[in-house]
């Protein structure tokens, strides 16, 4: 998050000197053989108005360049209106290449924003889950175990039953010998 805030303000400022370091369009004039070079001047209208040509566009870079820097997504949509209004009015700016990639920054980052927020709920719906699977496995563990706890109870009932059993087999079997030993000597 927090090298995507430096990127986002590292960035404009980077844009913004590389367009301060950029020069005003020279027309060459021929005065004869000489070349002449005149660099327009613009300057504010002196009734205080408008800015004109490059001054007002600047300013509109400027303007959402300041915004950015304020924290908060709304101001990211601010700034992003005043940037498309700089190419909607300004569409020959030499800022017009500084604006655009503001506009794609802000998208992309809104982008990013978006993508983080639904990795987010899906991953709390899948610590959710993880904690029911948790709790359900937990569940049959125990189901298991009282089980196992049951069956070996009723095997060791058997078990002596068996046993119980077996011996009532052999005390039969010892009886029957003894009354056919009786029945033998009473004949």
């Amino acid at each position: 998050m927090n090298v995507l805030r430096a990127g986002f303000l590292l960035i404009p400022m980077l844009i913004f000197l590389a367009g301060c370091a950029a020069t005003t369009p020279v027309k060459a004039e021929k005065a004869g053989k000489k070349e002449i070079a005149v660099v327009p001047a613009e300057k504010p209208d002196e009734k205080g108005g408008k800015l004109p040509g490059s001054f007002a566009d600047r300013e509109l870079l400027l303007e959402g360049i300041a915004i950015l820097n304020r924290p908060g997504p709304q101001e990211q949509a601010a700034a992003r209106k005043v940037f498309d209004s700089l190419l909607q009015n300004h569409p020959r700016s030499q800022w017009r290449t500084a604006a655009e990639t503001f506009i794609r920054l802000i998208d992309e980052g809104n982008t990013s924003r978006e993508t983080l927020r639904q990795e987010h709920v899906l991953l709390e719906r899948m610590q959710g889950e993880r904690a029911k699977a948790l709790h359900e496995n937990d569940f049959l563990k125990k189901a298991v175990r009282d089980l196992t706890e049951k069956l070996q109870t009723e095997t060791a009932a058997l078990s002596q039953e068996n046993e119980r059993l077996k011996s009532d087999l052999q005390r039969l079997k010892a009886l029957e010998i003894e009354l056919q030993k009786r029945e033998r000597m009473l004949r």
